[in-house]
């Protein structure tokens, strides 16, 4: 039973990070879409800010909306998926 709740977390996990590469399309200086892939993922914890998590994971505040433009400060719950490094390719 276990084993196959770890698929299923596998799956959803591969399924969001599918999502979030193609989603999240940013326009370069060439005049290129470029596509941002997230790196690292943290989950959000009890008292968590936005504020906290750059400064924890020393983001700058212009990467941190970035890799995360639908991110809703006000409204952070416990286990929320937060993207706290990228690259664009």
């Amino acid at each position: 039973m276990a084993r196959a709740s770890y698929k299923h977390l596998s799956f959803v996990l591969l399924l969001l990070l599918i999502n979030m590469a193609e989603s999240r399309n940013l326009s370069s200086g060439t005049g290129k879409n470029s596509a941002l892939i997230c790196s690292k993922i943290y989950g959000a914890n009890i008292g968590d800010t936005c504020f906290s998590i750059i400064q924890n994971f020393s983001v700058t505040p212009e990467a941190f909306t970035t890799f995360n433009p639908n991110l809703n400060c006000n409204k952070m719950f416990v286990g929320e998926w937060i993207c706290i490094d990228g690259s664009s390719f």
